[in-house]
């Protein structure tokens, strides 16, 4: 079998929550040794909701599998010279602590980098190290509201509509994998680590940028608000069917062509309104009450194949509870199970990167509040059963 991608590098994880979390077990599930550290007694992300009936946190599970845990209390000096240790035998650090509190736990990079001048170091917050904004605190949602995104979203009865799957977090933790690992790249030609600084804000207003929205004002004097399930620049979104709904996605002038034949609709080709994709999106409020026509009269599977034979891309909207029968999920394998100490088995986010000589493993479940004492610190900082003992009485782990 051949070593994971990232066999042989340490992290130490001060993550908490959904971004640092699930940017460090990425990290892991490519086979980084991954260290989280909490306060003894464990961190408060662990009492986070949905839960198991056990009482476990059900969010903490599906962000913490393949890691190791350990307790140290960073505020006793005892407890910062094992961590001083602990990251001069590591490769990586990675936190989301705001900068106030990353100063006052002396968890910053200058605090670390003399004594491991290889160190890649990772800070996640809100607004990033500079700026007015810099010692807000801020969350996904609140993000969500500041990057225009909620505005673009919804309809005008609705008002701003949050996206609850809280793609600000995720992005920026699949922002800091690709950072730490273009790093460690850097490392492995240079000898010397470095600082990465990640901000919530920038990861939405990346997505801003890129989806051309913020081009579309500044050139066109547009403002997009309240898109509702409407597309861009094309032919589609969310229309009712017979016995649910289906995704429609009519993206250019030859696919408008096939799907004006599928629906038998041959003059809608010769109406200059809806020549061009601009003209479309321009006139969507004709089109789409068209397409909505033709799809009521079919069954969703129905619209979705009649659509796929002719090279259209389209889909169910599904509900959750529909997903673990979804064929493609299956073939996937996205929804993995851990079998998590005291509540049994539970379906975990499977690894959407599939490397063929590499893949990526689940090896085991979220740790228990410092599982890993003993391992780490006997194995890596060499402390004896006895040094060990003497810690937790003192309450420093």
């Amino acid at each position: 079998m051949q070593p994971s991608i990232l066999h042989g590098i340490r992290v130490v994880d001060l993550g908490r929550y959904l971004a640092a979390p699930y940017c460090s077990q990425l990290l892991a599930d490519m086979g980084a040794e991954v260290i989280r550290v909490e306060r003894p007694g464990g961190e408060v992300d662990r009492q986070r909701g949905p839960y198991t009936k056990e009482g476990q946190s059900l969010l903490f599970v599906t962000l913490n599998r393949n890691k190791k845990a350990v307790t140290l209390n960073l505020r006793s000096d005892e407890g910062y010279a094992l961590l001083t240790q602990l990251v001069g035998k590591s490769d990586v650090l990675l936190h989301n602590l705001p900068a106030a509190s990353a100063a006052s736990l002396r968890v910053r990079y200058e605090d670390f980098a003399a004594h491991n001048p290889r160190l890649v170091y990772l800070s996640i917050s809100g607004f990033g190290g500079k700026g007015p904004y810099a010692d807000y605190p801020a969350l996904d949602a609140v993000i969500q509201g500041m990057s225009g995104a909620m505005t673009i979203c919804g309809t005008e009865t609705s008002g701003p509509t949050l996206s609850h799957v809280p793609y600000v977090d995720f992005g920026t933790a699949l922002y800091g994998a690709l950072s730490i690992v273009s790093a460690l790249y850097h490392r492995n030609a240079t000898g010397r680590g470095q600082s990465i600084d990640l901000a919530l804000y920038s990861t939405a207003l990346s997505f801003i940028g890129g989806y051309a929205i913020m081009a579309d004002y500044v050139r066109n004097g547009a403002v997009r608000r309240h898109m509702g399930n409407d597309l861009i620049y094309g032919v589609g979104g969310c229309f009712p069917t017979k016995d649910g709904f289906a995704e429609i996605n009519c993206l250019t002038g030859d696919m408008w062509e096939r799907m004006c034949a599928l629906m038998q609709r041959p003059a809608l080709l010769q109406d200059a309104r809806f020549a061009t994709g601009a003209g479309r999106y321009q006139h969507r409020h004709v089109i789409n009450p068209i397409v909505q026509q033709w799809a009521a009269g079919l069954t969703t599977a129905q619209v979705v194949q009649a659509l796929l034979d002719i090279g259209i891309p389209s889909g169910p909207v599904q509900t959750v509870d529909q997903l673990p029968d979804d064929p493609q999920v299956q073939a996937l394998e996205m929804f993995p199970t851990v079998d998590q100490p005291g509540a049994g088995l539970i379906p975990v986010a499977g690894a959407a990167m599939k490397f063929s000589d590499t893949p990526l493993r689940i090896a085991r479940p979220a740790p228990a509040v410092g599982e890993h004492n003993d391992e780490i610190y006997s194995h890596i900082l060499g402390l004896t059963a006895p040094d060990i003992a003497r810690l937790r009485r003192d309450r420093v782990i």
